[in-house]
Parts: C-alpha cells; structure tokens; sequence
C-alpha cells in the first residue's frame, strides 16, 4: 500500500494513511523540501512512485507522454520487423528453388524381392455341448387353505317415531274503524248558531236574506 510522507519541516499529516487530494498543493509558507525526497513509499518504507495526478507523483501530461512514447516505439518495431521480411523474401525463394532443382536419388529397380511369407491360421477345435440330463423336480404341492366363515352380528337401533306438532294460526283482529269527522260547512255553523241561541233557524239561513241593494 502507497503512504503520503511528508519532509519534517512539513506539518504533519492528519492521518498516518493520509493522501493528498489531487488539486493539494503545499502552502508557500512552508519551506521547500530537499531535492532527493521521495513523497510516497510502500509499506516497507522503500520509495515508489505515487498515484498518477497526485502531488509528488507523476502527472497525467507525462503519463499521457509514457503511453505514446510507447505507442510510437512498438510501431516502429514492428515497421522494421515487417521491412526485414520484404527484403530477405528473395533469398528464401531461391533456396527453395535450389531444393526442389536438386535431383533426388532414384531407387535402383535390381533391388532383390522379398519373399511374401503366407502365414496359415491353427485349427481350432470345435466343441459340441451336449446338454446334461437332470431329473425333473416333482410338482409342489399347493396348500390349499379353506376360508373360514365369520359371523357378523347386525345391530338395528330403533329409530324414533317423530311427534306431531300443533300448528297455531292467529287470526288478525279487525280493529275499530274511527269515525271519519267532516269538517262543517259555513251554513251548517250558522245554522247550529242560530239554534243555540233560540232563533229560528230559517233567519240564519243566507238564502233567505234580503239582498240589499
């Protein structure tokens, strides 16, 4: 693990594993840290180089620098690479030319032949299998068993005779009908005025009054 170490002219850091955020730059009060100091170590204390972008460590523009530098160094290994095959392409055809041009040595036909050796198979003999007589096991005897009856006793409960039950019907009671009182008219008030106070009640009758004119 990378460890943040300052110079001892430095304040120290919060933290023992503190590290310094990318934009952290030491105050211009502080005194300048020796030419040699390495800012960032490992755990057993040798330096190292520190996360890219952090301060003490190398920037992004010289990362970026490392990474096309070596972009650009593998594609010219490999331009020239490509360059030395072109240019030994010719020398090569030629040796295989020579090697297919060279003759090769022809097999002499006087070269003796060699007996075929014909190799007949041993006889083998046949064997016949002549089944063994064993005598016949007697049938077995099946035991033949009898079933034996059960007797099974029914119990009949007695069901109960159901009891009639009486059905009361109420026969509604007719209520009194009410009177129904009419109201009295105007002449039948005056009528039953005028007997009341012992006038004749032809003289309370509006038909029989004068009509003045």
């Amino acid at each position: 693990m990378k460890r943040f170490v300052v110079p001892p002219s430095w304040p120290s850091p919060p933290r023992r594993n503190w590290i310094p955020p990318k934009t952290w730059r030491p105050d211009p009060s502080w005194p300048p840290a020796p030419e040699d100091w390495r800012f960032w170590v490992d755990a057993k204390g040798e330096p190292v180089l520190g996360p890219i972008g952090r301060y003490g460590a190398p920037s992004r523009r010289a990362a970026y620098a490392a990474g096309a530098a070596m972009i650009v160094f593998a594609g010219v290994n490999l331009w020239a690479v490509l360059m030395i095959g072109q240019f030994n392409g010719p020398d090569d055809s030629a040796v295989v030319t020579f090697v297919e041009e060279s003759p090769s040595p022809a097999v002499s036909s006087t070269s003796p032949a060699v007996p075929r050796t014909t190799s007949t198979p041993p006889l083998v003999p046949r064997t016949i299998v002549v089944p063994s007589k064993s005598p016949t096991p007697p049938p077995s005897r099946r035991s033949t068993k009898k079933p034996t009856a059960t007797k099974t006793t029914e119990r009949t409960t007695p069901t109960p005779t159901p009891t009639p039950t009486r059905t009361t019907t109420s026969t509604p009671t007719a209520r009194p009908s009410r009177p129904t009182s009419r109201p009295s008219t105007r002449d039948e008030l005056l009528r039953q005025y005028c007997i009341d106070r012992g006038i004749d009640p032809a003289w309370c009758d509006p038909a029989n009054w004068e009509q003045t004119p």
